[in-house]
């Protein structure tokens, strides 16, 4: 069952709205134009994941979108929560082009495009934070103890993933 709708978010909308009012030669056009197609890639990319994570069946799993919680301290936000009988699974979602690079002994993830490098954050860690969080979550809320799973899901079918070996 989907429990929380796939939608734009509000601030692509806003996104959406400011570069159709704001003129090119603007000095911010740029960064609103780069902000909105970041955006909307990693939309596409939930999307995509949305889309396979619809054919499970309704009776047994509970399906959130774009869950954002408070911790009493900060908001966390988790692409995607699954929730069954058994147990709860923390989706964190990319779209990422290129080659990802999973290091091990500094704990680094790079990405390569286009002929650059960048480090990036690494979403396997994302995803693990966020299990810890919704841990915390659930015990704050008397919710009972379930085991909570998490992975990175990358949506985008070209990229290449390489991790050194005994790299978990």
């Amino acid at each position: 069952m989907i429990a929380k709708e796939m939608r734009i978010t509000p601030r692509m909308d806003k996104l959406e709205a400011l570069i159709r009012r704001l003129p090119e030669l603007n000095p911010k056009y740029p960064e609103v134009v780069a902000e909105y197609k970041r955006r909307m890639a990693g939309y596409r990319g939930e999307k995509s994941v949305y889309f396979y994570l619809t054919m499970l069946p309704d009776k047994d799993y509970i399906i959130f979108h774009g869950l954002r919680l408070f911790d009493g301290q900060y908001y966390f936000q988790i692409d995607f929560l699954l929730l069954c009988a058994n147990f709860a699974m923390v989706l964190e979602v990319k779209n990422v082009g290129g080659e990802l690079s999973f290091e091990k002994e500094f704990n680094q993830t790079m990405c390569k495009r286009n002929g650059t490098e960048e480090r990036v954050k690494n979403p396997v860690l994302q995803a693990k934070l966020q299990a810890k969080k919704l841990k915390v979550w659930l015990r704050e809320h008397n919710c009972p103890e379930i085991p909570i799973h998490y992975f990175f899901v990358n949506s985008n079918e070209k990229t290449i993933i390489k991790a050194e070996p005994k790299n978990d």
